[in-house]
């Protein structure tokens, strides 16, 4: 856009292309404008001119060799602007135009009179007007003549511009004419070669427009049935109730499936057998309204009669996990009867003979994992969540076996799921190796305690006497000391409680209480320790819950401490507190580097940390994120995060609030 048009004059502008006049050639009906206007006045020059963005432009020129000038020495430029009759006596007298170079050089202009040439919607596009090369004044009968001349002028190129969109509209017919051609063609090739089954029905009787050769053979048809109502054309399908459906997808425009429907009819002479995934899928108009439908269907009658290969194949499959020593359990969720195969039998400590009850095998684990296992069975049933948990098995009173039950939900129909299964694992000898691991970081941790808490107090002593003394070289050392060594009792402390809980001696100390209080407490920690960054806290109702206080509160204030440490200083972090069904979800959302989506499932891993460059940066051994998890799981909430690399992260975890 050029620097200084203003939108009026952007407007007439585009008045004026719309014409389509600017160099163009000459015309004989506009010449002969021009002719008569210099005739009627008596002038030695005329000029039917149009005013453009840099120019002004001349349609028709009589007296002079030029076709267009500068805008700079443009008179027409003049009329215009005042969309009046434009007279100017004397140019040479005149301070506008004295030094104008079509004054004092060719055509050496004196006398000049412009009529606007004005459209239908009041845009001046230019001029017709006569010029002398000395002083003139022009009758009433002279000025009225030129601007009747000028309306005719405008006239033309209303009727030539009206020529032109007539033009335009009637190759955009012809245009859309032919794309729908192509469209038709293209669409009926599509459902031609569809993988399954099309048909197009119109109109509330489901009149065939046209089918594809693989529905015409599904119908034992040919194309005889276009154009048929699909009742006349298809009696057999009658008693299917097809028509029926057919209508009301038509009337409440809502689309129709059915998966593995089992219907009989007639086909080439006989009674047939078949099973289909078929579809009603409404088609509208650009207003919402329902002109016809689009029918498909899928033969899946192979695939069901595939059944029998399937049970050989879960046959063979139960040998493979009888010879991974793999115990399998499946859960009626109708009727809640749960089976066991022998090794998962074997597992819980029961007899091969007894029939286990759901309570009964959940009864044999141990109760600190009780929660966890009732909670992660109900996620996977009610939220179709993968099943995946371990747990110790008191199958006596002196055998412990660890097991890791992995398992899924399965839907059979419309209703939910009906089915729950999976495997069991035996992961004692892992988990004993874990316990040896985590003994030694214990005795190590320990260990590391004493002397660090000794080192903590001697640098505390030495800052205080350095501070006396008036020694801040010897002060700062001090401080630096006692920060450092304030930082590696955190880490010995988080080693300790992964210890605890591989060895499963994290104890739940569960009270009611009020999250809302809980985070307010976070708040006004956060507030006095964190400078750095803009915490936000949303108001948070009253939300009850029953958990150990102590420990959320550490979850929490470990969340907010990873979006301070993974994001840019200044930067807004926003903790809110919210209750969804019967559970409270807290989530704490930064705008810091993000998580990749492949780490997505792995960060909440022990000693698990994301690699990239900016995380080189960051100190860190990927306890803290593992702990949070294993505390929330412990109440029989989840926790997880959502995020963008580069945009942020939202960490959250929920707790079962109180039903009041």
């Amino acid at each position: 856009m050029q620097t200084g048009v203003t939108e009026t004059e952007e407007e007439r502008l585009s008045a004026l292309y719309s014409f389509r006049i600017l160099d163009t050639a000459t015309e004989q009906d506009f010449d002969d404008i021009a002719e008569l206007a210099a005739a009627i006045c008596d002038m030695p020059i005329s000029l039917i001119s149009f005013v453009d963005k840099d120019r002004q432009w001349f349609k028709s020129v009589k007296g002079i060799g030029l076709r267009e000038t500068d805008i700079a020495s443009s008179f027409c430029k003049y009329t215009v602007a005042s969309k009046e009759v434009f007279v100017v006596e004397d140019a040479r007298k005149d301070l506008r135009f004295a030094n104008n170079p079509l004054v004092t050089r060719q055509p050496n202009i004196v006398f000049y009179m412009g009529v606007p040439l004005l459209s239908e919607e009041g845009y001046a596009l230019g001029s017709l007007c006569i010029i002398d090369q000395q002083p003139r004044q022009l009758s009433d009968y002279q000025k009225q003549s030129l601007k009747t001349l000028a309306r005719q002028t405008m006239d033309k190129l209303e009727l030539r511009k009206k020529l032109f969109e007539l033009q335009d509209a009637k190759s955009e017919i012809v245009k859309l004419k032919d794309e729908r051609y192509i469209k038709e063609n293209e669409a009926r090739e599509v459902i031609e070669h569809a993988p399954m089954a099309m048909a197009l029905h119109v109109g509330r009787d489901m009149t065939i427009r046209f089918a594809n050769s693989s529905m015409l053979q599904a119908w034992d048809k040919d194309e005889k049935v276009f154009g048929l109502p699909f009742a006349d054309a298809l009696p057999e399908l009658r008693e299917l109730d097809f028509p029926a459906t057919m209508r009301e997808v038509y009337d409440s425009g809502i689309p129709y499936r059915n998966e593995d429907a089992r219907m009989s009819y007639e086909y080439q002479g006989e009674i047939r057998e078949f099973y289909y995934t078929y579809a009603f899928t409404p088609l509208k108009t650009p207003e919402g309204k329902v002109w016809g439908l689009l029918n498909t269907a899928l033969d899946v009658t192979e695939i069901v009669q595939s059944q029998l290969t399937v049970e050989r194949a879960e046959e063979q499959l139960r040998l493979a996990v009888d010879s991974a020593e793999l115990g399998t359990w499946h859960l009626d969720l109708k009727t809640n009867q749960l089976s066991l195969s022998p090794r998962s039998m074997e597992m819980f400590g029961f007899e091969t003979t007894e029939e286990v009850s759901l309570e009964a095998a959940i009864g044999r684990i141990e109760e600190h994992y009780r929660g966890l296992v009732n909670s992660s069975i109900q996620a996977a049933i009610e939220e179709n969540q993968p099943y995946d948990v371990e747990y110790p098995i008191l199958s006596s009173d002196t055998k412990r076996c660890w097991v890791r039950a992995t398992g899924k939900a399965y839907m059979v129909n419309e209703h939910g799921p009906t089915m729950f299964s999976g495997t069991l694992l035996d992961i004692t000898e892992r988990k004993e190796e874990d316990r040896r691991k985590n003994d030694f970081i214990g005795i190590v941790s320990h260990e590391l305690r004493t002397p660090i808490t000794s080192i903590s107090g001697y640098a505390q002593v030495l800052q205080r006497k350095a501070q006396s003394l008036a020694e801040p070289a010897m002060a700062d050392i001090a401080r630096k000391t006692k920060q450092q060594a304030d930082r590696m009792t955190k880490l010995i402390n988080g080693f300790l409680d992964i210890a605890r809980i591989g060895e499963g001696k994290i104890r739940l100390e569960r009270s009611a209480f009020d999250m809302a209080e809980l985070v307010k407490e976070a708040e006004d920690e956060s507030l006095t320790t964190i400078t750095s960054h803009e915490v936000v806290f949303k108001p948070v109702e009253f939300t009850p819950v029953e958990a150990d206080q102590d420990k959320i509160r550490q979850v929490l204030i470990n969340l907010i401490n990873n979006a301070v440490k993974y994001s840019p200083p200044r930067s807004r972090i926003q903790v809110a507190c919210v209750t969804e069904g019967n559970h409270a979800q807290v989530s704490v959302k930064d705008e810091g580097i993000g998580v990749p989506l492949k780490d997505h499932d792995r960060i909440f891993e022990r000693f698990y940390r994301v690699e990239n460059e900016q995380m080189k940066t960051v100190k860190g051994f990927g306890i803290g994120l593992f702990i949070c998890k294993e505390i929330i799981e412990l109440h029989g909430g989840q926790i997880g995060v959502e995020s963008i690399p580069g945009q942020g992260s939202i960490f959250w975890f929920t707790l079962p609030v109180i039903i009041q």
